[in-house]
C-alpha cells in the first residue's frame, strides 16, 4: 500500500505540474544553452572547432551556469505550488505518509532535471549541425560523438543531487520564494568566482563542473560527493520539512 501511495504521490506531482511553468522551463533551459553555443561559433572567426571542443563548450555552459540556474527556479515552482495557495496543512492531511509526499517532489525534480540533461544531449549536436552549415568559411571537423556527450551530461546529473536537493530542501522549507532564490543565486556567483578552487569538488554549486575535470580524480571525488551528499541531504530534508510544513 506504501508503494502505490508513493507512486500516486508522483502521479498527482506531474499532474500538477501542468498548471505550472515547470515544463516550459525544461524545455527552455536546455534549448537557451544549444542556440547560445551556436551563435556564437557562428559570429566567431578564426579556425575549425572539433565536434569534441563545441560539445563541451555547451556542457561548460549548462554545468557552470544554467543547470544550477534551472535547479534553483525549478525547485521554486515545485515547491510554491503548496505554498502559494497554502495547501500543505490539507496535503498532509491526508492518508498518505509525509516522507511519501515530500520524496514524490524530489524524484519529480531529479526526473525533470534528466528530462533537461537528455533535451541537452539532442539539442546541441543538431544546434551544431545548424551553425556548421550556416557559418561560412570556417566549421566543425569530425563527427560529434552523442556518446560521449551523453556520458559526460549523465556524470553532471548525478553529482547534481546534492544541489537539487539542498535547493528543494531550502524551497520547502521556507513559505517565500525569496530565501531559495538568494540560496541560489548566491551559490551560482560564488561558483564562478571560485572556478578552479581546491574546494570545487565539495561545493554543491560547483560540483557538477567537476564532471569536466581532466583529472579523473576530482572528476570521481565530484561525483561520490553529490551523490553521497544528495542522499544524506534528501533524507535530512524529509525529516526537518515534514514537521515545519504544518506550523
Amino acid at each position: 500500500m506504501r508503494g502505490l501511495s508513493f507512486l500516486n504521490c508522483i502521479v498527482v506531482e506531474f499532474a500538477k505540474l501542468r498548471r505550472s511553468l515547470a515544463l516550459l522551463l525544461c524545455v527552455a533551459a536546455p534549448l537557451f544553452v544549444a542556440v547560445l553555443m551556436a551563435v556564437i561559433f557562428n559570429r566567431q572567426g578564426g579556425k575549425d572547432l572539433a565536434w569534441s571542443m563545441y560539445l563541451t563548450g555547451n556542457a561548460a555552459t549548462w554545468a557552470f551556469f544554467m543547470l544550477p540556474m534551472s535547479i534553483t527556479a525549478l525547485t521554486v515552482l515545485i515547491a510554491q505550488m503548496e505554498h502559494g495557495p497554502r495547501f500543505w496543512n490539507h496535503l498532509l492531511a491526508l492518508p498518505v505518509p509525509r516522507a511519501s509526499v515530500l520524496l514524490a517532489k524530489l524524484l519529480v525534480t531529479l526526473l525533470l532535471c534528466a528530462a533537461m540533461t537528455l533535451a541537452l544531449v539532442v539539442l546541441a549536436p543538431a544546434s551544431g549541425l545548424l551553425a556548421d552549415a550556416l557559418t561560412p568559411g570556417r566549421s566543425l571537423a569530425g563527427s560529434p560523438d552523442v556518446s560521449a556527450l551523453a556520458a559526460l551530461l549523465a556524470r553532471m546529473l548525478a553529482s547534481a543531487w546534492f544541489l537539487i536537493a539542498l535547493q528543494l530542501w531550502a524551497a520547502l522549507r521556507w513559505r517565500s520564494f525569496v530565501p531559495p532564490l538568494v540560496l541560489g543565486i548566491g551559490g551560482t556567483f560564488v561558483a564562478v568566482a571560485a572556478t578552479g578552487s581546491d574546494l570545487g569538488p565539495y561545493f554543491a554549486w560547483l560540483i557538477p563542473t567537476n564532471a569536466l575535470a581532466r583529472s579523473g580524480d576530482a572528476a570521481t571525488t565530484a561525483l561520490i560527493v553529490g551523490v553521497v551528499g544528495g542522499a544524506v541531504c534528501s533524507v535530512l530534508m524529509v525529516v526537518d520539512t515534514r514537521k515545519r510544513l504544518l506550523r
